[in-house]
């Protein structure tokens, strides 16, 4: 149970880290680069919860089919 409040937050951590990474292969200034991956952690954090909403919204209706 534990692990699933987490995911969210792991895998917001893990898009932002990588697009620090790409960011800075284009050497812009450091503090752009943590703006923008701050920015994308967000949006995965957000993306990962939008997404597990989804997939338990695509789970209630086929058990009701089955009965």
């Amino acid at each position: 149970m534990m692990a699933k409040k987490l995911r969210p937050y792991i895998e917001g951590l893990a898009v932002g880290c990588v697009f620090i990474s790409i960011t800075m292969l284009f050497q812009i200034p450091f503090y752009m680069s943590l703006i923008i991956g701050a920015l994308a952690a967000i949006g995965g954090y957000r993306n990962s919860i939008k997404m597990d909403k989804e997939k338990v919204a695509k789970q209630a209706p086929k058990s009701t089919d089955e009965e």
